[in-house]
């Protein structure tokens, strides 16, 4: 695409106006190649864009796995696994002792702080974590999802027995209805 400037005719008229086609040539010439440099130019921009894009989203999901729950979560996590660890104390004294109520308010109380103890503990070693608040943000709806499956069949053994300590505010209970005392002896693990 080289051109070469005409040598300049004889007349001055002549002469200006070769120069001029020359110009007018080689202005033409440099807009092809202005269009050919914005077309490189706009290219390589687009295939910068599309490499940063996918390095930013790839970059983003990698720290998404450190991030842990917000307060929010953790405050979700925590109300289902309370809610659960309620639903199944009802659950172990209906299992137990064949009413939902036995013990009275204390009892109950000591049974679901044993309980919701082991939910916690059962969500964080399934997770991973050393605290529930650790899980990871990224892991929040599966945590959600774990949590509102626990039960009475999620219970550790050793949750299901009654402690001394429950079982001396359930025998102060059971005293005060008039009710035969449950012993340690019935206190096998089911």
């Amino acid at each position: 695409m080289k051109e070469v400037l005409a040598t300049p005719a004889k007349g001055k008229d002549e002469s200006s106006l070769s120069v001029l086609g020359n110009l007018v040539k080689a202005q033409a010439l440099q807009t092809k190649i202005n269009e050919m440099v914005y077309a490189s130019i706009s290219e390589s921009t687009e295939q910068a864009k599309q490499e940063l894009k996918e390095y930013t989203n790839h970059s983003i999901e990698e720290i998404k796995k450190f991030i842990p729950l917000t307060d929010g979560e953790a405050n979700r996590l925590k109300q289902a696994i309370t809610n659960r660890a309620a639903v199944t104390t009802k659950s172990w004294l209906q299992h137990k002792f064949n009413d939902p109520e036995y013990g009275g308010k204390e009892f109950f109380s000591k049974k679901y702080g044993h309980i919701v103890r082991a939910f916690y503990s059962l969500t964080k070693h399934h997770f991973g974590a050393i605290k529930y608040t650790a899980i990871l943000h990224s892991d929040f709806e599966e945590a959600l999802g774990y949590a509102n499956q626990l039960n009475y069949y999620s219970l550790p053994q050793n949750t299901k027995r009654i402690t001394e300590s429950q079982l001396k505010t359930l025998n102060k209970w059971e005293k005060a209805h008039g009710l035969v005392l449950t012993n340690s002896d019935s206190n096998h693990i089911e």
